[in-house]
């Protein structure tokens, strides 16, 4: 089964979770970054702002076709209670989703933070005309536990 892991991290947490699983399933995948670059010390700021608002925003590729894959795997950091404002911008971009299976994985420091953030993603991706698997929800803590996260990427055959 062809499948796509498709991420943006910044302080790399939710990237050690996008490589672990995309090494484990064999998967392609893509490092979604914004078209401006958050910088300085009011950087995360700046995008918690953003994501409160719920803004999409410009990304670099600006556009990922999911047609080739059958499994595709999105991973999106919190960011006060959203995801991020460029896995929103990615999930704008994205071509050839209607039908296709998607597993929304969310990092965050505190799981009690990702009730609402997970909502909006998975509006999100039903939108698009994507087809909910999977929903995870990982803590800090759980980001760092390989056990855990292989045992994640298993189950994806399952769903």
């Amino acid at each position: 089964m062809r499948s796509i892991v498709i991420y943006h991290s910044l302080s790399g947490t939710t990237r050690r979770v996008a490589e672990r699983i995309a090494r484990q399933i064999n998967g392609d995948m893509i490092e979604i970054t914004p078209e401006k670059n958050y910088s300085g010390s009011l950087a995360l700021l700046k995008g918690c702002y953003r994501s409160i608002k719920r803004v999409a925003d410009p990304v670099v590729p600006g556009e990922i076709d999911v047609s080739d894959y059958e499994m595709v795997i999105i991973c999106s950091p919190v960011w006060a209670g959203k995801p991020t404002p460029v896995i929103n911008g990615a999930i704008k971009v994205m071509t050839g989703c209607q039908g296709k299976k998607v597993f929304a994985i969310m990092t965050c420091r505190n799981k009690n933070s990702a009730n609402n953030a997970l909502a909006f993603f998975v509006e999100q991706l039903k939108e698009k005309g994507f087809v909910i698997s999977k929903t995870v929800v990982l803590d800090k803590k759980d980001a760092f536990n390989n056990v855990l996260i292989a045992e994640i990427a298993e189950g994806f055959g399952d769903a």
